[in-house]
């Protein structure tokens, strides 16, 4: 049930073995951008294991940032650990990280800050600094960087009287309930992530739990018919016992799982974080430019995916992606990838966002944004069609 790496349909087949190379360490930042806001939820959620394996992914991915190292400082400082602290705050200064100010005052070193080698790491960062003043930290988990990249002209502004093309879809899009969790009982639409160990990929899916105790993974649309057509694999019953919850399948398979952390409009289930998902406020709130991708590694090689969306006031769109692969066999290596680009019109109702190029050619999926508490009005990130995609 996890979002598939779709590459023949996301990109063109140009060749591209010139740029797979960057294009993998592009894959591998937006792997980073999609990792962190599960990060910080399991971090505010106290949920300190799976945020060391987020982190750890992290650095993995990118080893020589330092902020995912101080992160992990964070993370083995609330944990109880401050050997493994202190390592990877040497780990991050060595890197370059030269942010005094957070160290002093981040809350989630207060229980390292008073050890004799906290000393030692502060002259580090102040050296990195060169003298610097550092800016005030703005989160308990720091956000990912901005990377480095070529200056880009300012967007010109959007007009203001300007208005996307209403929905062609005729009569109204059904649409599901906010998700809400009541005792351990989930209702309506949840954007679910969960983390593989095995392929260190991020799954990032939508459950729609009804109030009358049926569930869907990942639904295209909300009507009857449309949900009557998910495979037998992502659709079944559910019910609540205790705190455990069960799903039954129309595959005849089960899944079940206590029910932990539920609280307002979130909950843990299965391995995976639940997050109540709320519609787009208005339209403004999709205008702009964002970036986001999929990865997976395995044995014998790793795959990246990478796409951009702008979506205009006029209501037209543009789109870009690349995609790569490293294929690892019998000692030589294989990379492959493609390009490709389209345009069109965009329409969004409700919970679905479709898309219909200039071919005619009409793609729908489930979209929200992903709304923290700093970016209420303009999200910094949002959901469509099994990837988050991070504003530019």
């Amino acid at each position: 049930m996890a979002g598939a790496l779709l590459l023949a349909a996301l990109l063109g087949s140009r060749p591209l073995h010139a740029q797979s190379q960057s294009a993998d360490a592009a894959a591998k930042h937006q792997a980073v951008v999609a990792i962190y806001p599960v990060m910080l939820q399991a971090v505010q959620a106290r949920n300190l294991t799976q945020a060391r394996t987020l982190c750890q992914q992290a650095i993995s991915y990118e080893p020589r940032d330092p902020t995912h190292r101080y992160n992990l400082a964070c993370i083995e400082a609330l944990s109880g650990a401050p050997d493994a602290a202190f390592a990877a705050l040497n780990q991050a200064t060595a890197l370059g990280y030269a942010d005094p100010s957070s160290l002093n005052t981040d809350a989630d070193l207060a229980a390292v800050r008073t050890d004799a080698r906290f000393a030692t790491v502060l002259q580090a960062a102040a050296r990195n600094a060169g003298g610097t003043a550092a800016p005030a930290p703005t989160a308990t988990v720091r956000p990912v960087g901005p990377r480095p990249a070529a200056a880009r002209p300012a967007p010109a502004a959007a007009p203001a009287a300007a208005a996307p093309r209403p929905a062609t879809r005729p009569g109204a899009v059904a649409q599901p309930l906010v998700g809400k969790v009541t005792g351990n009982r989930p209702v309506g639409l949840f954007l679910m992530t969960r983390y593989w160990i095995a392929t260190g990929s991020l799954e990032k899916g939508t459950y729609y739990f009804t109030p009358d105790g049926r569930v869907y993974v990942n639904p295209t649309g909300f009507s009857a018919a449309e949900l009557a057509a998910q495979q037998p694999n992502s659709r079944g019953t559910f019910q609540v016992s205790g705190n455990t919850l069960t799903v039954s399948w129309a595959s005849g398979q089960k899944s079940s799982s206590p029910v932990e952390d539920a609280k307002g409009d979130a909950f843990n289930w299965d391995m995976g974080i639940f997050v109540g998902a709320q519609p787009f406020r208005n339209t403004q709130q999709l205008l702009g430019t964002f970036e986001g991708g999929n990865s997976a590694s395995t044995g014998s090689g790793y795959i990246a995916a990478v796409g951009t969306y702008t979506f205009r006031a006029d209501g037209t769109y543009a789109r870009s992606g690349v995609a790569s692969s490293t294929s690892v066999s019998d000692g030589s290596v294989l990379k492959t990838g493609g390009q490709g680009q389209t345009a069109g019109r965009w329409q969004l109702n409700g919970f679905v966002l479709t898309l219909t190029d200039n071919q005619g050619r009409q793609t729908s999926g489930v979209s929200f944004p992903f709304v923290t508490e700093t970016s209420a009005a303009k999200p910094d990130r949002i959901y469509f069609a099994g990837t988050l995609y991070k504003r530019q």
